[in-house]
């Protein structure tokens, strides 16, 4: 039943993104034209974003359990910790098999509760359900740690750890939204755009749009990163909201990076947009309100 509900969703929710982006294409002048994505089609609008979110996991998935912990000792700013973690299921077994999605069996991001340090890595697969790693923590202080995951036969399911880093704590800054959500990246004029305005709980279009800075003529050079053009992470300022939002246009290679999204709440959220080019990875962020 979940799936059947969570697949009548998705139809609903591809049936309005297409209409959206149809209607957006028709009063697009020649100018703008020139930057739109022609990769947005039914089968990558079915690859948005598809985490189910609590209320809607199964028994089953609702379960499944993350624990952390960190074998050489607590970890301490500017050391390589060795980071393990554990997924078990609700009786205390071991889940034993995932699914690759984006190239990876589990994602983890890490986070600064002040919203400053931000990582995006992947722990390698130990079998029985064992994933482990050594992590660098820039500076001392709380951070949040968000898993992305597939077990076998389940939805895609999202688990958060905490962690205090011994070592100097910097000074935690103001957040606030960005002054324009346009930045100067390598070379490129990076800028985020959003359809409509926000709502909390109400679906849009996310846009990043790439060009040459000295230019302006349209990035279309962009390199997959992690199977697709881009990948975005959006966090609110208690770090109690978390979104992993994957691109519509997954097989682009620019000038744009189109994500569907929905703000579970109204408040500020930091963004943080990763895209490739000319092999390295690079990090776009944006803070935004709801």
């Amino acid at each position: 039943m979940v799936r059947y509900k969570w697949t009548m969703l998705m139809t609903m929710l591809m049936i309005a993104l297409t209409t959206v982006f149809l209607l957006q294409g028709a009063g697009r002048t020649k100018a703008s034209g020139d930057l739109s994505d022609p990769f947005l089609d039914p089968y990558a609008l079915s690859l948005a974003h598809r985490h189910l979110g609590p209320g809607m996991e199964s028994a089953a998935e609702k379960g499944v359990q993350m624990q952390l912990s960190w074998p050489q000792g607590e970890p301490e700013a500017g050391v390589s910790s060795q980071m393990s973690l554990s997924i078990k299921n609700s009786n205390g077994k071991p889940i034993e098999k995932f699914e690759i999605m984006n190239e990876k069996l589990l994602h983890l991001i890490v986070v600064s509760d002040d919203l400053q340090q931000f990582q995006h890595i992947h722990p390698e697969y130990k079998g029985g359900g064992v994933f482990e790693l050594p992590v660098s923590f820039p500076a001392g202080g709380a951070y949040k740690l968000y898993t992305d995951f597939l077990p076998a036969g389940m939805n895609e399911l999202t688990r958060i750890g905490e962690v205090t880093v011994k070592g100097e704590t910097p000074e935690r800054p103001i957040l606030k939204p960005s002054e324009t959500l346009s930045a100067s990246v390598d070379g490129m004029r990076v800028t985020l755009g959003f359809a409509e305005t926000l709502v909390p709980q109400t679906q849009t279009s996310m846009t990043y749009t790439f060009t040459e800075e000295k230019s302006g003529e349209p990035v279309t050079d962009l390199e997959l990163f992690l199977g697709a053009v881009g990948h975005a992470v959006a966090i609110d300022k208690s770090t109690k909201q978390f979104i992993h939002i994957h691109p519509l246009n997954w097989a682009s290679s620019g000038p744009q990076a189109v994500f569907g999204v929905s703000f579970p709440s109204s408040g500020l959220y930091k963004i943080w947009g990763q895209f490739g080019r000319n092999g390295k990875t690079f990090v776009v962020p944006f803070v935004i309100e709801v």
